[in-house]
């Protein structure tokens, strides 16, 4: 039952991290999951006992073999030899040089330990690095190198901090064993990976081919397919990590097997595995944050080393990690450049060698490794060094994190954010040649209109067409009007303009309801529920929040109001019935016609010498517009299809909003516009979508 719970909390904790990571996008997704772990650690005494192997089994093998299933094959096979190189030799070289420097900076910590050390802290986090390395202005084969070395890198680190450890235990260390293992496991690694990748695919092929087209069958196949490698491979004692890998990369080779009428198949598990991949990516750092304040208590309660000494000893542990690893990388680059021997490519930067050295972060995999040193040695003592290499790894995993995180944007001059995990893996790219400076209101709004235009083209297949083309109609107009604009206007002045017309067009319409209602003679319900949709619309452009919290307070009591607004027209005539829905439906006319000449006068009468004359008359053709097609939704309530064009209508125009409000976010998680642009735009939404809702009121 304890596990369960703690599933279940620990899956609670992802959603929570990841909401707040969409209003807080200046910090990576990766941080707040850390702290949010460490705050369930301390406050909630939530404690996972983080052990190497099912770690490896349940998180590195499915989300490796993700990254190599979806890795680019012409790039991998191009740089396959840097890949390698950074994967083992580096490693390897890392452990041993950095164990050296450890050991002479840190007189605590002997020359084996250090090596054991340095070897836990060589390979880079496989599910933070590829977030870093995308956000970065790295050289398209600096960052396949980055991306590609993180695949396999955690096998040779295990091996490297195996017989590191192995060696300061028992006081002896053969490099001819260590290197035959190595060997061994590494090809037998790839050949399970190769071998049993086949099989499972022959057998889902042939599946298939008799007509056994189970979606759930196949996408559980495809699911369980690295965790069956893996522990096939660690069964014989071989890599894991390199069958799984290979696995994926012969996924990208094989003939697809989902096409044409089998694409269910294929959406679904691709679904699928957004989520496992979602929840595993981000349940990585929630467990690696509700670790560490049990690993690093240990060596802070430790009365024999002072606590501001334990963080220089990290940061010079970093600093050593980072430094090998950026003259590595620079090594590399002047070996490539002439190698090359072309006239066209520029000479090797020491500033992209920094980047490189910057991306390469520590992750849940180093604080799964370094938990399996034992509490005791081989003959009995207790392991007194293990609170200390757990603190310098704890700390070398928060130090790389937050530095990559506040370095990274100074040194690429980039406002948008670094996505390290549990976010979405692919961004859509924005049809806008400057990616580095923040948008303008106007230009933000063509994109929001022209996402919800994509939305729309779609659906035109199916046997809505019709409907969907008269949305698609308006929100033309609404993209023509905006192309008007060549003022470049701020986006407080346009903010401030849009926001005192759609205030003068609410008011005037409240205004001219309440002059007719007195003649029409409505049951008070209809009349209350009508004012409370009137009342919201005259105060939509408030502060962002309190139009959520109005908003669903209003919907809740909708629904309440509609079953007592039943009951109560059960009991009337069906000739009173009509007379009320004719009579709303004249208000709605009324009221539209009144407030589109309030409108149509405004526009008329704009000075022409005025600046703002384009950006005005602009905002009052985009209100014009709104309140022409709502009196055009009005007048034919009855002659198209009655309330299932309606319904159906207001289906896809809702959805078409809803993709708005999704380019705000995108656009505001990229750092193209500011928080305060972002509610602006989220409040015009907020605006149209009840002055539509307004049509359906006697709903």
């Amino acid at each position: 039952m304890a596990v369960l719970e703690a599933t279940i909390l620990l899956i609670i904790l992802v959603i929570l991290s990841n909401i707040i990571s969409h209003y807080l996008v200046a910090i990576p997704t990766a941080l707040i999951e850390i702290a949010v772990g460490v705050i369930a650690a301390l406050f909630l005494h939530l404690d996972i006992e983080l052990q190497t192997d099912w770690f490896m089994l349940l998180f590195v093998a499915p989300l490796l073999y993700n990254d190599a299933k979806h890795f680019p094959k012409k790039e991998l096979w191009e740089l396959r030899t840097p890949i390698f190189a950074n994967a083992i030799l580096l490693v390897f070289l890392t452990t041993i040089a950095g164990g050296l420097l450890i050991n002479l900076f840190i007189p605590q910590v002997s020359l084996s330990l250090a090596f054991a050390l340095a070897a836990v802290l060589s390979p880079t986090d496989p599910v933070a690095v590829q977030g870093i390395a995308e956000q970065v202005k790295l050289p398209k084969r600096i960052l396949t190198l980055i991306s590609g070395e993180s695949l396999i890198n955690d096998a040779s680190g295990l091996i490297a901090f195996k017989y590191a450890l192995a060696a300061f235990l028992t006081g002896s260390f053969s490099l001819r064993q260590a290197t035959g293992d190595f060997i061994y496991m590494t090809l037998i690694g790839i050949l399970i990976g190769y071998i049993i990748s086949r099989l499972i695919y022959l057998i889902q092929r042939s599946l298939l081919r008799q007509g056994i087209q189970d979606v759930i069958l196949h996408s559980s196949l495809q699911v369980m397919t690295p965790f069956v490698i893996f522990i096939m491979a660690e069964i014989v004692q071989a890599s894991g990590v390199i069958a799984v890998v290979v696995s994926g990369v012969m996924a990208i080779q094989q003939e697809p097997l989902f096409r044409g009428q089998f694409s269910e198949i294929k959406i679904v598990t691709n679904k699928l595995w957004d989520i496992i991949i979602y929840l595993l990516n981000g349940i990585v750092f929630v467990v690696l944050g509700t670790t560490l304040p049990y690993a690093m208590r240990g060596a802070i309660i430790n009365p024999t080393i002072n606590n501001a000494l334990l963080i220089l000893y990290v940061i010079i542990v970093w600093l050593i990690l980072m430094i090998i690893r950026t003259l590595w990388t620079y090594a590399y680059m002047w070996y490539n450049y002439f190698k090359v021997k072309d006239d066209i490519q520029l000479k090797p930067k020491f500033s992209v060698a920094i980047l490189t050295g910057l991306t390469g972060v520590r992750g849940a995999v180093t604080m799964a490794m370094v938990l399996s040193i034992p509490f005791f040695l081989p003959d009995g003592a207790v392991f007194q060094e293990r609170y200390l290499i757990i603190f310098l790894a704890s700390g070398v995993i928060l130090a790389s994190l937050l530095v990559a995180v506040i370095t990274l944007p100074i040194f690429t001059k980039q406002k948008k954010r670094l996505i390290l995990s549990g976010d979405e893996g692919t961004q859509e790219p924005i049809d806008d040649s400057n990616n580095s400076s923040q948008l303008p209101e106007i230009e933000a709004r063509k994109l929001m209109t022209k996402r919800a235009i994509q939305s729309l083209q779609q659906e035109l297949n199916n046997e809505n067409q019709l409907i969907i083309n008269d949305i698609l109609q308006d929100f033309d107009k609404q993209l023509r009007f905006l192309y008007l604009d060549d003022n470049h206007t701020s986006n407080t002045v346009y903010y401030e303009l849009e926001s005192d017309y759609r205030c003068q067009a609410a008011d005037f319409e409240t205004n001219k309801v309440m002059e007719i209602l007195p003649q029409l003679a409505l049951p008070k319900k209809i009349e209350q529920n009508y004012l409370k949709m009137l009342e919201y619309k005259r105060h939509a452009h408030s502060s962002n929040v309190k139009i959520i919290v109005q908003r669903s307070l209003y919907k809740a009591q909708k629904k309440i109001k509609r079953l007592v607004y039943q009951t109560f027209l059960k009991r009337q005539p069906e000739k009173s019935q009509l007379d009320n829905i004719k009579k709303i439906t004249l208000l709605e006319v009324k009221s539209s016609e009144a407030t589109l000449d309030m409108l149509n006068d405004c526009q008329n009468n704009l000075d022409r010498v005025d600046k703002y004359f384009t950006v005005k008359y602009n905002i009052l053709n985009q209100l014009m517009m709104e309140y022409t097609s709502k009196i055009h939704r009005i007048q034919h309530y009855h002659l198209i299809q009655e309330a299932s064009y309606q319904k159906i209508y207001r289906d896809y125009f809702l959805r078409a909003l809803d993709e708005e409000r999704g380019m705000i976010q995108k656009l505001l998680e990229q750092g193209r516009i500011s928080n305060t642009m972002a509610n602006q735009l989220r409040q015009g939404i907020n605006y149209s979508e009840t002055s539509f809702l307004q049509t359906n009121i006697e709903d």
